[in-house]
């Protein structure tokens, strides 16, 4: 059987996760996949559930040393023979026709790239993530966050990625999907989108919990983004180059030390955050407009709460 689609599954301890994931594959309208997992070091039964689905989904299964997830999804890489790549975390799912869909419109338009919209999953309730849907610009439009997708929303050809040997990261613990992705939109000839939210991310920590929020992102948001305006694949025109550092960086500074702000985090961890970074987060630019606008709120949110702090 041809291989059309290769879904790379990178998995760590997700023995109680992976199972919505793989019920999703089995449920696909279009059956001419296969669904490589990477086990990236699990230390739990990842690996028996992952045995349960042998008869009723094409797998192939590998197993590594935990080296991250930017190392499992480059090994997936490697290992695929299909026609075009995806990614499924092992915590989210596909809705039934995403396979089916993604893959006939971008092998119908010959495209490199094919995006679609995701529903957000809470234990509470469930809700689209809006996003513009375009063919023209979508890397300034990605980093501006209107073309708003996440990593199981894409899709890409396998011969494309190969060429020009497109690969995730290695070393690189947060931001190594976005950087990914930035350049598969920046050096593809063309991409398209199906117009539908046929990926479903799910978000179940509580907002009020301390431990799942890190002061650390904010250095590696800052790294990742200095690190795409120093990539000559991706900053190829002005344009791309105000977006990242007028818009995106700020942005993940403003947004993160404002969620500090709520979480309750010291105002001393904060202020020497803000001091560190200020230089980002005191000037107001108007270069994405309701969203320049949101984010200029939210600066002077930030500069309100630092000045009495000072």
């Amino acid at each position: 059987m041809a291989i059309d689609v290769s879904v790379i599954i990178p998995v760590y301890n997700g023995e109680q996760s992976i199972k919505a994931s793989l019920d999703s594959l089995a449920k696909q309208t279009h059956n001419r996949f296969e669904a490589i997992i990477i086990n990236d070091g699990s230390v739990d039964r990842t690996e028996e559930v992952v045995e349960r689905y042998r008869d009723s989904l094409h797998i192939n299964y590998y197993y590594q040393e935990n080296a991250g997830v930017a190392a499992a999804r480059n090994k997936g890489l490697d290992l695929a023979k299909g026609e075009y790549v995806s990614f499924l975390d092992a915590d989210d799912y596909y809705e039934p026709d995403f396979i089916k869909k993604m893959f006939l419109q971008a092998k119908s338009t010959e495209s490199d790239v094919c995006y679609c919209g995701y529903n957000v999953v809470t234990p509470r309730k469930t809700y689209r993530r809006k996003t513009h849907f375009t063919s023209e610009r979508v890397l300034e439009k990605y980093i501006l966050g209107k073309v708003s997708v996440q990593t199981t929303g894409w899709m890409f050809r396998r011969r494309f990625l190969d060429m020009l040997d497109i690969k995730f990261p290695i070393g690189v613990s947060w931001g190594e999907d976005f950087e990914f992705i930035c350049e598969t939109l920046s050096l593809a000839n063309k991409t398209t989108f199906v117009k539908e939210y046929l990926t479903n991310y799910k978000n179940d920590f509580a907002a009020t919990q301390l431990s799942a929020f890190s002061m650390t992102k904010l250095d590696k948001d800052f790294e990742s983004v200095k690190r795409l305006q120093d990539n000559s694949r991706v900053n190829t025109s002005s344009e791309i180059e105000t977006a990242l550092i007028e818009y995106r960086l700020p942005a993940t500074l403003t947004y993160r030390l404002v969620e500090a702000i709520d979480r309750g985090v010291s105002s001393e961890v904060i202020v020497g955050y803000y001091k560190k970074y200020e230089q980002y987060l005191n000037t107001f630019t108007w270069n994405n407009r309701l969203r320049s606008l949101k984010l200029n709120i939210n600066k002077l949110k930030l500069k309100k709460y630092i000045k009495p702090h000072l």
